[in-house]
């Protein structure tokens, strides 16, 4: 989560438009919707306090992507 939210900070800082978070999804475990909609929300909340705002969620084979814009 902390280079998570570094990354986040830098893309800020330097002017980037937008910023692409994601993880992976384990698929030899049963992971439940349930468990990958609350990473997606701990991936939310911990990047729009830094200034980005969530426009778009693309799942790709085992990971997940969440696009954010800067929103100020």
């Amino acid at each position: 989560m902390r280079r998570l939210i570094s990354g986040a900070r830098t893309a800020f800082a330097r002017g980037d438009a937008t910023f692409v978070a994601g993880f992976g999804i384990d698929t030899r475990a049963r992971v439940s919707t349930k468990a990958v909609r609350k990473e997606m929300d701990k991936t939310v909340t911990a990047v729009e306090p830094i200034g980005w705002e969530s426009f778009g969620v693309q799942p790709f084979l085992s990971t997940v992507h969440i696009d954010f814009a800067k929103s100020r």
